[in-house]
């Protein structure tokens, strides 16, 4: 009778909690499930082409003068981020970003130029990797380096993750600024933002990604004139693939961008101007430690920061307002 009441008792143990590693331990409540692996991280390297339209309007004496003129370029890029468990519920992770863009400008004055930003910032998340992230973000960086020389910006925020089945859902907002007077011309340049992405996982290998950004921002003058407005948005779609039997991925990326800034007046001219690029990208990535994408999205290096001031077509990255670019005619 004995032997029987212990085989019963191990069925519902194992029935109830298929961690545990002895059949004949006491029935009892099923323990917390085990920590994710406490640090994981990858590196990746990207590159591909790019294309950038700039349109603007002068008016002086209401006579109006229109210019449209195009940039192409090639781009190259990485990242590295890196995950780690604090405890059972909270997790820091740290992040090092670069993009680098060189241009064909033979219609500008210099003919060629590039463009570049860098960031380094760091994630602090609440997180149940079977259901969400809750966390905080911040980072600093340069951006520009192309038409006008690079400068200092400070990007912070609030994010959060919702899982549920094969989905993602991942919603991000926060507040980028320049550090320190631009010039003698612009005080500084700032903008709020944000940012949705959605990820679909077909398999534990295979990823899907969509992500949308909008920002709104100002560019303040040292010269007595109103701030001038703009608007960014981006947009992008992405395919990961991640190899079976090694530590390995490869992704197929399309990023669209727009900034548009709002007319500027200076006694009797006015001036408006808006930017577009485009780019497709091919990338690969190292993984280090985690087994799946899948299990990357949910319990490693899920996060990461769009900067709009770092974005290819800000006012830092090509600083077209108040008629700063000039073609040669």
């Amino acid at each position: 009778m004995m032997l029987k009441q212990t085989f019963a008792g191990a069925f519902v143990f194992f029935a109830l909690a298929p961690a545990a590693q002895a059949a004949d331990m006491p029935v009892k409540a099923p323990p917390l499930a085990e920590p994710p692996q406490q640090a994981t991280g990858y590196v990746e390297v990207y590159g591909g082409w790019a294309t950038t339209r700039i349109t603007s309007t002068d008016c002086f004496d209401g006579e109006c003068r229109s210019d449209s003129f195009r940039l192409n370029g090639w781009a190259l890029g990485g990242a590295g981020r890196g995950n780690y468990w604090v405890s059972r519920d909270m997790s820091l992770q740290l992040d090092a970003q670069a993009e680098g863009t060189s241009y064909d400008a033979s219609t500008f004055r210099d003919g060629r130029f590039s463009t570049h930003d860098f960031l380094i910032g760091g994630h602090w998340s609440w997180r149940n990797p079977q259901q969400y992230l809750f966390g905080l973000f911040a980072g600093a960086g340069d951006a520009g380096g192309g038409i006008a020389p690079a400068q200092r910006h400070a990007v912070f925020g609030g994010e959060m993750q919702w899982y549920w089945s094969q989905f993602t859902v991942y919603l991000q907002g926060g507040y980028d600024t320049t550090v320190g007077n631009i010039n003698s011309d612009v005080d500084s340049i700032n903008a709020w933002f944000i940012r949705s992405t959605g990820r679909y996982f077909i398999n534990p290998n295979f990823l899907l990604e969509g992500t949308f950004m909008y920002a709104n921002g100002n560019i303040d003058f040292n010269f007595g004139v109103p701030s001038q407005g703009f608007q960014t948005w981006v947009w992008q779609a992405k395919a990961e693939w991640r190899f079976p039997t090694a530590p390995f991925s490869l992704f197929a990326k399309y990023q669209g961008s727009e900034t548009k800034y709002d007319t500027i007046a200076f006694d009797t001219e006015t001036f408006n101007s808006k930017t577009r690029d485009h780019r497709v990208l091919l990338g690969l990535k190292l993984h280090m430690g985690d087994k799946t994408l899948q299990q990357t999205d949910r319990a490693g290096a899920t996060l990461d920061i769009m900067s709009p001031l770092a974005n290819p077509t800000s006012p830092l990255m090509l600083p077209n307002f108040g008629g700063e670019i000039e073609v040669v005619r």
